[in-house]
């Protein structure tokens, strides 16, 4: 009697042993859980056997559990499992043992169909077109602002809201969030933060981070290879860590970088549509410029591009910003069907 009584008791310790299971992949256990993780397996011997049951299912869900938007699943999992078992009416045992198996077999069904849904359906992706700027609100709050001829695509997870900028420049205002760190990859660059206000910008050459408040920590990331520090000034900086008001420029050819003081107004005068430099390479500033350009700029020589360009740009006024070059440069402008060429002349800078 007692033996039919307790096959018909509701299994409260197979939802625990999926919960433990889930908690235990999620993350380390803190000292106070692995203690009550170890009590709750002493105090019935079938808590363990649940435990195992449930690992041998987890195991079958290996490939899905390294996708970025698995952890997020782990709720609507457990309310199935939940559902599968409170549905039923109280059946003898080995109708009871069935159930059981059917519910474990829901939650796997509904990661792998729930993964498989992930991956075709992607990461989300904005982009701006040329002379276009957008403000894109995320879903935890945290806010976007794309420069022209730009692009990120965005993947949030339980765990992880990962974005990479593949082209231009965006401001990202960061809502705090401590359990989900922040991350922008750029040119084999990695900015973390976790609520902050930051702007990355992806040149030919370079990656730059600049901190308006809060701190972020930027890590060389190349293909295949852990994460570590980026170094500054040829000295690895532990955490790399930037304060507000400067801007950190590194190579995408290496691991180094520079820090240097930034105007944070200035720097920004790209949302007000207008393009500030401040002793700025010429083919540099050539790239922002063909952000709002319908005919691109190119530079058509090493020493055109090394002309250091000081002044405040209309963005998109590409025929005002070439006057001002080359009434201060010896530079020569040349049409060539869909780009304008400027290229250094052969007499020298006038005395100052």
């Amino acid at each position: 009697m007692t033996h039919l009584a307790d096959e018909d008791m509701p299994l409260a310790y197979e939802e625990q042993a999926a919960e433990w299971c889930w908690r235990i992949a999620d993350r380390i256990l803190t000292e106070s859980e692995r203690e009550e993780f170890d009590a709750w397996l002493r105090a019935d011997p079938r808590h363990r056997e649940a435990f195992e049951e449930m690992v041998t299912v987890w195991k079958g869900t290996d490939a899905i559990a390294e996708m970025p938007g698995f952890l997020s699943l782990r709720a609507k999992a457990l309310t199935t499992m939940e559902t599968a078992r409170d549905a039923s009416e109280p059946q003898s045992g080995w109708r009871k043992g069935w159930q059981r198996m059917f519910a474990l077999a829901a939650v796997v069904v509904l990661m792998v169909v729930s993964g498989a849904w992930y991956l075709t359906s992607g990461p989300d992706v904005y982009a701006t077109g040329v002379g276009e700027r957008r403000v894109v609100r995320l879903d935890d709050g945290s806010r976007v602002s794309l420069d022209a001829s730009s692009r990120v695509t965005v993947a949030y997870s339980g765990d992880k809201r990962t974005l990479v900028l593949e082209r231009g420049r965006a401001k990202f205002d960061v809502a705090k969030d401590p359990l989900r760190p922040f991350t922008v990859t750029a040119g084999q660059k990695t900015v973390v933060a976790i609520g902050t206000a930051f702007s990355v910008e992806l040149l030919r050459d370079q990656m730059r981070v600049l901190l308006y408040e809060g701190h972020v920590a930027v890590l060389a990331q190349p293909p295949g290879k852990t994460p570590t520090p980026v170094r500054i000034g040829g000295l690895t900086d532990a955490g790399s860590q930037l304060k507000p008001g400067q801007e950190l420029v590194a190579s995408l050819s290496s691991s180094t970088a520079t820090i240097v003081p930034a105007d944070a107004v200035r720097s920004l005068s790209w949302e007000g549509g207008r393009l500030t430099f401040i002793d700025e390479p010429l083919s540099r500033a050539v790239e922002r410029v063909n952000r709002y350009a319908d005919t691109p700029i190119v530079v058509g020589d090493a020493k055109a591009g090394g002309y250091l360009v000081n002044g405040v740009f209309d963005a998109g006024d590409t025929r005002g910003f070439i006057s001002g070059v080359t009434a201060i440069f010896p530079v020569s402008v040349q049409n060539e069907g869909r780009q304008i060429r400027l290229d250094s002349k052969a007499k020298t800078l006038p005395e100052k």
